[in-house]
């Protein structure tokens, strides 16, 4: 079954501070299965390691490593160009970002669950009838045990 996966996952792969059970099983299923992203990945991702440079968070040489690794990721970009309008009206019914929202419409048109940390995107998702991932929802041995991980 592919997965959708929304880039906090991805990102606290690569901070300490942020990797736990639940993410570290999420990077297991992509190394399994079929793991989608939304073109604005390839936006966001790179965006949140400069805040975090800028942040002291990590230093210059982290965040080219983290992205010479974040590009070894079997993650796939999803090349259909969304309608402005169409993102837009899907944010505002679920009260998300345009950003968010192009991971919940990715989900929905692919049929596949996604995974999240963004308890808004993750309650967006679930109300949308999206199989959704977060936290609180789903323990990190029922992902293993759902995927077989």
């Amino acid at each position: 079954m592919a997965l959708v996966l929304d880039c906090s996952v991805a990102l606290s792969w690569f901070f300490p501070d942020e990797k736990s059970a639940f993410t570290e099983a999420a990077l297991d299923l992509a190394a399994l299965e079929e793991c989608w992203v939304p073109a604005i990945w390839r936006l966001e991702f790179p965006n949140a390691l400069l805040v975090a440079e800028r942040k002291r968070r990590l230093t210059r040489a982290e965040r080219l490593q983290v992205l010479e690794e974040a590009s070894r990721l079997r993650l796939r970009v999803d090349a259909v160009v969304q309608e402005m309008r169409a993102i837009s009206d899907l944010a505002e019914r679920h009260g998300l970002s345009t950003y968010d929202a192009a991971y919940l419409e990715l989900a929905a048109r692919q049929g596949s669950a996604l995974i999240t940390l963004d308890k808004a995107l993750a309650a967006a998702a679930a109300a949308a009838g999206v199989a959704v991932h977060a936290p609180g929802r789903t323990s990190a041995a029922q992902l293993r045990e759902r995927y077989n991980a």
